[in-house]
Formats: C-alpha cells, structure tokens, sequence
C-alpha cells in the first residue's frame, strides 16, 4: 500500500509540475505577443520576445503558438536576420501538431518555394487542411487554383465554393458598419518609375492636418475621413475623426454632418445614438449632401429613431442616389429585389447593385455575385459570379499582406517585402504577383537613397533561376489582366531571360499587349 502511495504522490508531484510549467508558459507567451503586436517595438524588445519564445518552447515544446510565433519571427526578420529555412522549420513543426495558421503557412511557402524547395503537392495538402479549418489565406490560395487549374482540376463551382466562404466572412464584417483601414494599392513598377516619395506624400498629409487645426473646414472634413478610414499612413482613429468632423460641421460643413451622423448611428468611436445621428444627417441634407440624404433614408427604412416609413426611405434614396451616394444605389436595389413597396423587380433590383458595383460598393457586388450565380433575374454565370467574388474576397483584412510588403520594402526590407508579396501571389492577389515579380527581376531595389542588392529568398540560386521565377509570377499576373507584366513577357522572351530566346514569340506577346490597349 506505502509503495502504491508514493507512486501515486509522485504522479500528482509530475502533474502539478507540468501544470505549472503550462501556466509559466501561457504568461510568458502573452507578454511575448504583447511585444510583437506593436508596430514599431525596438529591436531589443524583439530580441527579448524571442528569449521568452524560446523559454516557452525549452518548458513545452508542443507549444504551437509559440512555434508559429518563432516562425513569423525569422520570416519578418523581427530580432533577427531573416532566415526563412528556419522560419520554415518552425511552422512545418507546428504544422505537424495541427494548428490551422501553421498549416495554411506552410501550404503557402511550399507553393512559392520560400525558405524550401517549391512542393505542390504538399502545399495542396497543407491548404486543404487549413482550409477545412476555416483559414481564410488557404482558402483564397485553393480558390485561385482552381479558377485557372493550376495544378487542380479547372472548376468554377469549386472555386466559389473557396471563395465564398472568405466573401462571407467579409460581408459580415461589413455588414457590422466597421471600417476596414483602406488598403494602399501601390505598384511598384509606376512607383519606382515616377520617382514616388513616400515623405512628400506624409509632408502633404502633415500639411492639411495643420491646416485643419488652424481653422481649415475643408482641411478639417479632409483629415477627418483619413482618421474614419485609415488611409495614406493614417492610424485608423476614431476619436480624432469624430475630432475634426465635429470641428468641421459647427462650421457648417454638410460632408462633415453625414459622417458625423454615420458614426453616431453605428457607435463608431462613440456610443450610437440615433437621436444625435437624426440630428446630423438633418444638417447634412440640409446642405443637400448626399451622403447625409442616405442617412436618413436608412433611419426610415429601418425606424430608427423615428417612425418607420418606406415612402419615405425610398424617396431619399432615390435622391441620394442621383447625387451620386452608392450606397443608396444598393439600398434602392434591396428594396426591389425584397418588394418593399411593390412586388419584387428582380431586373431593377440588378441595374441599382450594377451602378453601386462601379463605385466599388462591396455588399452590391457580393449581391451581383449571388444574383448571377442563382439565376435571380439574369441568366446564371458561375463565370461572372466567380470574378466578382473573388474581388469581395480580396477586400477583407488578411489583404493587409499587401500594404506590410509595401511598409517593408520603403522601409529598406527588400528580402521581407518579396517575402509577403509572394505569399500573396499565391494567394491570388495579383499585385502581390506583380510587385514579387517585379522585385525578383531586379533583386534591387531603391531606399533611402542607396539601392540594396536582394541577395537571399528562393531556394533556387543563380540570375536565370530568379529570371525565371519573376517570368512565372509575371505569367500569374497577365493572366489577371497586367499589361505591363504582359511586357516584361515579351522582353524575356525577347532577351532570353528565364526561358529561351524566342524573338518571334515575344513579337506576338507585344501585339498582343498593342491589342489590349488599342482594341479595333
């Protein structure tokens, strides 16, 4: 019995002892996670979060966030060199446990062959998996295979299958009324050509923010909408949006009052109170803008803060919306196709979610996509359903790949900005295609006025192995309609750069590019 008492002691002893190292572990792994969530933390701090990984590890070597946080680590070259090898290693690890975001990583490295040799076939299997776990990059990246077929069978259904539920997560998100922060969309080609200067562009912004503090109204509505939406370098702010906004419409600015009204109605940086937003869009439409004319018709439609009425509504979204607000366009079109005031015009319903698509309006263009899938007034078109969720797809935040790539690549970090942009090419995005082409055919580029050579990445080494990379994300990106990468074809084909000399083949790829832009 004695010897049954001290076994079973030493095993509640074993217990208690891993039970503690866990929570050590579980502390440790938030204050690391704290350090690398800052934008701009030290370098010693990243040195430190990267000891205390390793502390966590050394205790529970299971830890597969701790294991994708190493990753992530030597991939963005946060205290570190970047070494994607070992970035790699710690993700195949992790990925291994089965956590999902290793899972979708590793998929997604071995499909652009970063920091390992490029494996189709377990990529495929890694994004399946991730994919089956609702990871939305997986499932951008298996959406975009199989809409050309690459390496999976061509199939449309398929492809909006993937694609639908990354759309879905999106419109729900905006269906919420937040902002997404605006997504810089910059080529580096165009950027390096125009001699574009990141600091002219923050001295111009820097410009109308003193200009809104000294009084500017114009200045002051300007500033406000970059706070709203976070654009141009801006931090998303809503407290300093509603700041100026308020500044703006007491000085009797329209634009200023519908914001103002907006995000009083959808508690933006404030608590929502439909009275005050009533009070805003009255002011707005006052001014007759249109952006305050749509407030009060969705107040109406939906009796907030007054009493329902749909006459009422649609009436001022038909005025709205000849003003030129897309989203009354999309709200006149959910009142036809729901038969709000007559029976359902499905015809109708289609030509407001059409005109609202044009202005960019997401929640009409994920309505056209649904629209032509099921036949509801026009013919079905998995086709066209397909293009225009895709596009509804790419509008959610994991898109922020792009903007980081970018960040890194003004910021002197050619090797991490090639990085990110090719795990966005594989996603699908075709500026990620671009700009990792663009960046592999010159393994330079500009910063700070000095050129950096790029001088790590692929496992592939030699100039025609890097010709030949940028040559097949140029490929990726013509396909999605990149003229100028339909040129950097032709003169590799021209020149002989990653794929033998063929003067008569580059000749047909340059009609072909004449073709585009000058159709007869």
């Amino acid at each position: 019995m004695r010897v049954i008492i001290s076994v079973c002691l030493h095993g509640l002893l074993l217990v208690g002892a891993i039970t503690a190292s866990r929570e050590t572990g579980s502390e440790l792994f938030e204050e690391v996670q704290s350090i690398l969530t800052q934008k701009d933390a030290r370098h010693s701090d990243q040195v430190r979060a990267k000891e205390m990984l390793e502390e966590v590890l050394q205790n529970q070597s299971d830890h597969t966030e701790a294991l994708y946080a190493m990753g992530e680590i030597y991939q963005l070259g946060k205290g570190v060199d970047q070494d994607l090898e070992q970035s790699f290693e710690f993700f195949l690890q992790a990925a291994q446990l089965g956590h999902p975001p290793s899972q979708e990583e590793v998929g997604l490295l071995y499909s652009a062959g970063l920091g390992t040799k490029v494996d189709t076939p377990r990529a495929l299997l890694y994004l399946y998996f991730a994919s089956a776990a609702n990871q939305t990059r997986a499932q951008l990246a298996l959406g975009y295979r199989h809409m050309y077929g690459f390496s999976v069978p061509k199939s449309c259904q398929a492809a909006v299958m993937y694609y639908s539920q990354a759309a879905q997560d999106v419109i729900s998100s905006a269906r919420g009324h937040g902002n997404h922060p605006s997504i810089e969309k910059i080529r580096l080609s165009i950027d390096h050509d125009s001699n574009y200067n990141p600091g002219r562009e923050q001295d111009m912004v820097q410009y109308y923010q003193y200009s809104a503090d000294m009084g500017n109204t114009d200045a002051q509505t300007a500033i406000g909408q970059l706070f709203n939406f976070g654009a141009r370098g801006m931090e998303q702010d809503y407290e300093q949006a509603l700041h100026y906004f308020m500044q703006a419409s007491q000085a009797g600015d329209g634009d200023a009052a519908a914001h103002l009204g907006h995000m009083y109605a959808n508690g933006l940086g404030v608590e929502a109170d439909n009275a005050t937003a009533l009070e805003y869009f009255r002011k707005g439409a006052e001014k007759g803008h249109p952006h305050a004319m749509y407030g009060l018709g969705y107040m109406y439609l939906t009796g907030s803060g007054l009493e329902k009425n749909l006459k009422k509504a649609h009436q001022y979204f038909s005025q709205a919306a000849t003003d030129g607000s897309p989203d009354a366009q999309f709200h006149l079109g959910v009142m036809a196709l729901q038969g709000m005031l007559s029976a359902p015009d499905y015809g109708k319903a289609f030509h407001h979610f059409n005109t609202a698509s044009h202005q960019g309006h997401l929640l009409a263009i994920y309505n056209l996509a649904m629209m032509q899938l099921g036949g509801v007034g026009v013919p079905v078109s998995c086709k066209n359903a397909l293009q225009l969720m895709k596009s509804v797809s790419e509008r959610g935040p994991w898109s922020q790949l792009i903007e980081e790539a970018h960040s890194n690549y003004l910021s002197g970090n050619a090797a991490v900005a090639t990085t990110l942009y090719l795990k966005a090419a594989e996603m699908g995005l075709e500026l990620g295609q671009s700009n990792g082409a663009w960046l592999l055919d010159r393994r330079a580029r500009r910063g700070r006025g000095k050129v950096v050579a790029v001088t790590w990445c692929l496992q592939e080494d030699g100039e025609e192995k890097w010709h030949k990379r940028a040559l097949h994300y140029h490929e990726l990106a013509a396909d999605q309609g990149n003229t100028n990468s339909l040129l950097q074809i032709g003169d590799a084909h021209y020149y002989g750069k990653g794929t033998p000399e063929d003067i008569p083949k580059s000749v047909a790829i340059y009609r072909q590019r004449r073709t585009v832009f000058f159709p007869r």
